[in-house]
């Protein structure tokens, strides 16, 4: 299973559009078990809709922002400048996971580092209103 801080690539992920393309996730919580989500982020290299920020927690919902960026010198995991974005947490049922890991639908391509991660999970604290409790029991709770 997925542990927290590790970055999936999977492949053929649906689209608000409802077109499918590969996308990289970054793991919060640990799915202890069948009945548990993996919950994750997405990640963007598109950085026209963040100009401006800085390295690591970036909280601002105005304009557009609420992402955590990883500049291309401070994390070798990523190829390109990373932006996790912040804004919704999704759920990856862990019988998906297992059926993605198999079928290599969804693939590990790498970690934060442990200070980076701690980093990102210092900034989604300060959305805890903006969280389900749920949510907020599997990533800080674990």
């Amino acid at each position: 299973m997925p542990q927290p801080g590790e970055i999936l690539r999977y492949y053929d992920w649906p689209f608000e559009d409802g077109s499918k393309g590969d996308k990289l996730l970054v793991v919060l919580n640990i799915a202890e078990n069948i009945d548990l989500p993996c919950l994750v982020l997405k990640t963007t290299s598109q950085s026209k809709r963040y100009e401006g920020v800085r390295q690591g927690c970036n909280p601002h919902p105005y304009p557009p922002k609420r992402v955590f960026f990883i500049p291309l010198h401070w994390q070798e995991c990523f190829s390109v400048a990373t932006y996790i974005q912040l804004a919704e947490i999704f759920e990856i049922p862990t019988e998906e996971l297992l059926q993605g890991a198999l079928s290599k639908r969804i693939r590990m391509m790498g970690s934060l580092s442990a200070d980076c991660f701690t980093q990102l999970k210092n900034c989604l604290k300060r959305f805890k209103e903006d969280i389900s409790k749920l949510h907020w029991n599997l990533i800080f709770k674990s």
